[in-house]
């Protein structure tokens, strides 16, 4: 039977299929690509010496360019975060715009990373405007946050500008969702944030939003969800 002739090979003692011969060829390659994997990163070795000598701590980790010859610089990573408060339609500021995260780790500044050749003020309005569809006008620096610690994954120098907008946000593909908090709510009763941003968000209540509660307010979110932010609260003038 011409059919039977083509069948794969039956082992006549388990009753299995025997591979074919392209399965054993793509067998076959896919060990020696991870042969060359190992080989290469066994000739990697560990980081360039010249890239060490920028790490304040052995086990620290941050951003590395390395070139040609002697050049190496290793840096921590720049985020541009933006605390938008959301005016009504008379200009008053009410509220405050945060995403939710993805991992569970609680509300965060609207933000990111700034990316080569972009302006800090550029790379600010870029997330705004990906992570809530808003428009950020009147954006102005206001503090920069940079404790080795203050984010577990790796050192992060988080550049946070203060701006408003207009409108309804809506959520991005970087976020879970978008939460719109009251002023009142982040005086007397603030929600869980992710790394130190509750810190940072209180010293931006304090500085623009005073309250004379704003010291109990502190003391409830001296430090973030995880147990990754810096060991002392930040206070409105940014220094910890």
């Amino acid at each position: 039977n011409a059919g039977l002739s083509q069948a794969a090979p039956v082992s006549a003692a388990s009753g299995c299929t025997m591979p074919s011969r392209s399965e054993f060829a793509l067998v076959a390659v896919s060990v020696y690509a991870l042969a060359l994997t190992l080989r290469h990163a066994q000739l990697s070795g560990p980081l360039n010496s010249l890239c060490t000598r920028d790490f304040v701590e052995p086990a620290a980790s941050g951003t590395c360019l390395c070139g040609e010859k002697e050049f190496c610089l290793c840096t921590p990573s720049l985020a541009a975060d933006v605390i938008i408060e959301l005016e009504d339609s008379v200009g008053t500021v009410r509220h405050v715009v945060f995403i939710e995260r993805k991992d569970g780790r609680g509300l965060a500044m609207v933000g990111g990373f700034v990316k080569v050749g972009e302006s800090a003020e550029a790379a600010a309005a870029r997330e705004a405007a990906e992570e809530t569809g808003l428009e950020v006008t009147q954006l102005q620096q206001w503090c920069m946050f940079s404790e080795p610690r203050r984010d577990p994954r790796r050192h992060t120098a988080a550049l946070v500008f203060v701006g408003r907008a207009r409108g309804t946000p809506r959520s991005g593909d970087d976020a879970k969702g978008i939460r719109v908090v009251s002023i009142s709510d982040l005086q007397r009763a603030p929600p869980k944030f992710a790394f130190d941003h509750g810190q940072i968000v209180a010293a931006f209540v304090a500085r623009h939003h005073p309250l004379e509660a704003h010291a109990g307010w502190r003391r409830r979110n001296h430090r973030s969800s995880g147990g990754s932010a810096a060991d002392a609260a930040y206070d409105g003038s940014c220094r910890v």
